[in-house]
């Protein structure tokens, strides 16, 4: 397992009106990458080549951004996503007058051929699904929308703390809002916007919302699955 930490303490790398962290990374186990890019505003953007047999999908922090493909250019509002595939280059700047923070998690794509899916979604035009202990999510992208190896998620908790319990999938998260105890074998952090952790398949843990707000959370999770799958643990 890997403890929460807030994006900026993660190792960096830095250039003329970027940065990007990576806060944690599981490439010869699981597969997954969460890394967080930081674009200021005119900044000349941050490049990447997604290697074949690998998906990345995005999820827009704080700010707003703008995602190229070749001569195509997608328009990224706070909470939008996008997925790119294996084997595609593509290019991104921050749109607007405030700096933009983009989370980025990079996976291996799944053995069957994935069905054609859409580039971006907005968190808003999904449908809200219940899950235990009172809390709700929304997918974004999964094998119905285009991602064959990992399912996309927003997480919502309310004013509780979860049951302690564990999943079949490893998964990479992000605070959005609010705030909250994140206990991971039976060790609890602290966590606010920007605090992000890995969790391997199979790691007992729960998540406790201690402020006064719905506590949101990005999950990213492989193979893909449903949120609501886990296990109780006594």
């Amino acid at each position: 397992m890997s403890a929460p930490l807030h994006f900026r303490e993660a190792r960096s790398v830095a250039a003329a009106g970027r940065e990007e962290y990576v806060p944690h990374s599981d490439l010869d186990g699981s597969g997954l990458e969460l890394r967080v890019v930081v674009l200021e505003t005119g900044s000349a953007g941050a490049s990447r080549d997604v290697a074949d047999g690998r998906d990345e999908v995005l999820y827009v922090l704080a700010g707003a951004a703008e995602l190229q493909i070749d001569d195509a250019t997608y328009a990224l509002g706070q909470d939008g996503a996008a997925r790119v595939p294996g084997g595609t280059a593509y290019v991104l700047r921050s749109r607007g007058a405030d700096r933009c923070e983009i989370v980025v998690v990079s996976g291996r794509a799944g053995a069957e051929t994935a069905t054609p899916g859409p580039v971006c979604l907005d968190l808003a035009d999904q449908s809200r699904h219940p899950a235990v202990s009172e809390r709700e999510f929304q997918l974004l992208f999964h094998p119905d929308t285009g991602c064959t190896g990992m399912t996309q998620f927003v997480g919502y908790v309310p004013t509780v703390r979860t049951p302690r319990h564990f999943h079949p999938y490893s998964e990479m998260l992000c605070i959005v809002r609010g705030h909250g105890l994140v206990e991971i074998d039976g060790q609890e952090t602290e966590v606010g916007p920007g605090s992000c952790y890995y969790l391997p398949a199979g790691t007992p843990h729960l998540v406790q919302n201690s402020g006064d707000e719905i506590l949101i959370e990005l999950g990213v999770f492989t193979p893909a699955g449903s949120p609501t799958q886990n296990t109780p643990v006594a």
